[in-house]
Formats: structure tokens, sequence, C-alpha cells
């Protein structure tokens, strides 16, 4: 009975690494187990209902009043986009941002940016996410912000939900 709850841990805890890649050594984090949000960590795994498609995981190490500007991602479909960020210390207070097309810090400085979606800064809720419902097919840029008071690393997940299971409703700003 013991060697068989030892090779599920084992085949579970294989299943985890393959599906977590290659998370960020020892370099002073204590690696993805330790801290999910680390340095070169995925998003935990997701379980995706019918319709929904990962459309970009990313992270980056974000200063204190920074702002991560993650790649632009471009959808076919129309859908519900659902923007989940996660960042290390629960302290820290996280702003999301998401642009339709690429914004520039000029741009967002400017007040010259189209956000689709965002979130004040704040604690809570972590993870993060963001739902921008009824996208017509486009480019997309998602943009993090940290206001404090520690230096952060911030992962993100982009899901589009399409078909039946996206909403019928238009975007909402």
């Amino acid at each position: 009975m013991n060697a068989g709850r030892r090779a599920l841990r084992l085949a579970g805890g294989l299943a985890l690494i393959l599906t977590l890649g290659g998370c960020g050594g020892s370099g002073g984090n204590g690696g993805c187990a330790a801290n999910p949000a680390g340095p070169g960590c995925s998003p935990t795994p997701t379980l995706l209902a019918p319709g929904q498609t990962i459309i970009t995981r990313g992270s980056c190490a974000l200063a204190v009043n920074g702002l991560c500007f993650f790649p632009s991602f471009t959808t076919s479909q129309k859908g519900d986009l659902e923007v989940t960020v996660d960042w290390t210390f629960p302290e820290d207070s996280i702003q999301v941002l998401v642009s339709s097309g690429g914004c520039t810090l000029d741009q967002i400085n400017g007040d010259q940016c189209p956000f689709i979606a965002s979130t004040p800064a704040s604690t809570v809720p972590k993870p993060r996410v963001v739902t921008a419902r009824g996208m017509p097919p486009g480019t997309y840029q998602p943009i993090v912000g940290n206001l404090g008071p520690k230096t952060e690393t911030i992962v993100i997940q982009v899901i589009l939900t399409t078909g039946g299971a996206a909403s019928s409703q238009e975007p909402q700003p």
C-alpha cells in the first residue's frame, strides 16, 4: 500500500515538474515549489474548460513604482480575455491594466492608452483576475504596476474563452 502511494506521489511530482518546466533554480528563492511567483516560474497549471485557450504566460521582475510591459498578443476570435496576475509578497500593492493594442510609458503618462480593463492598485485579491468580456479579434497588451513596498516578481497568464462559453456582453472599460 505504501509503495502504491509513493508511486502516485512520484508520478504527481513528475507531472508537476513537466508541467511547470524550467522554473528557475535555487538562486536564492528556494525554487518554484517554495516561491511559485519567483523568477522564471510559470503560473500554476490551469485546467481549461471547453472553449478556453491559454494565449500567453510570462513573468517579470518589477521594482517599486515600476511598470512591467508584457508582450502584446493577438487573438483571432471574439471572446472573453481573462488575465490572471500573481506576485510574491502579499503586502505589495499591484495594479493590472490591459490595453487594446500596445502602449508605451509616454502614452500612459499622457492618458492616451486605450485600456479595455484595469484594476486599482491593491494588495487584494491575490492572485488578481481581470476579465474583458466580448473582445473582438485584435492585439492586446497586459501591463502590471507595483506600488510596493517591495520589489516584486510578477507572473501572468492570459486565457481566451470563445464560443458558447464566452460572454455575449460588450467590453467593460
